[in-house]
């Protein structure tokens, strides 16, 4: 057991808080499979698709963003278009540069998929207060901000 948050050094109380978050990341993946059993799609699949609703993306662009190979991100594109979920366009200015798209039918299931998550999620947080929800909401953006600003610039040293 951990001795008393007044008796850490703030490396050691980081290192809880690392800890508590790998546990919380293993159990959001565990809770989007279970919110997602009955449908087609892989976690890689809809973090791609939610993705698309705000922009296109090249294929590199999705590789980098699930943190996954060239090769593993066009099998995942390759799915998802024989679902009719996304297509490939080309772009006008340099032929080479492909772009990937949700389809029609990508957008009418995200819209699905979203309406779903959020009753699921309502279940999940149905004793828990706005006040607390927002609370956490803030502190979780608080978090990712501080991420974010080490991934850059982990990113900007390479």
């Amino acid at each position: 057991m951990y001795r008393s948050q007044r008796n850490m050094s703030v490396e050691q109380q980081a290192a809880v808080l690392w800890r508590n978050l790998m546990d919380l990341s293993r159990q959001l993946k565990q809770t989007l499979q279970t919110m997602n059993a009955d449908n087609q799609f892989s976690n890689s699949s809809l973090a791609v698709i939610f993705q698309l609703e705000h922009k296109s993306m090249k294929m590199n662009d999705i590789a980098d963003y699930l943190c996954i190979t060239l090769g593993a991100a066009t099998s995942l594109v390759d799915k998802l278009e024989r679902q009719n979920i996304v297509s490939r366009i080309r772009s006008e200015e340099d032929r080479r540069i492909i772009y990937v798209e949700l389809t029609p039918t990508g957008k009418e299931t995200i819209l699905s998929i979203r309406k779903h998550f959020a009753d699921e999620a309502g279940i999940i947080f149905e004793h828990i207060s706005a006040e607390q929800i927002n609370m956490w909401n803030t502190e979780l953006k608080q978090i990712e901000s501080v991420l974010s600003k080490y991934n850059h610039r982990s990113t900007d040293s390479n």
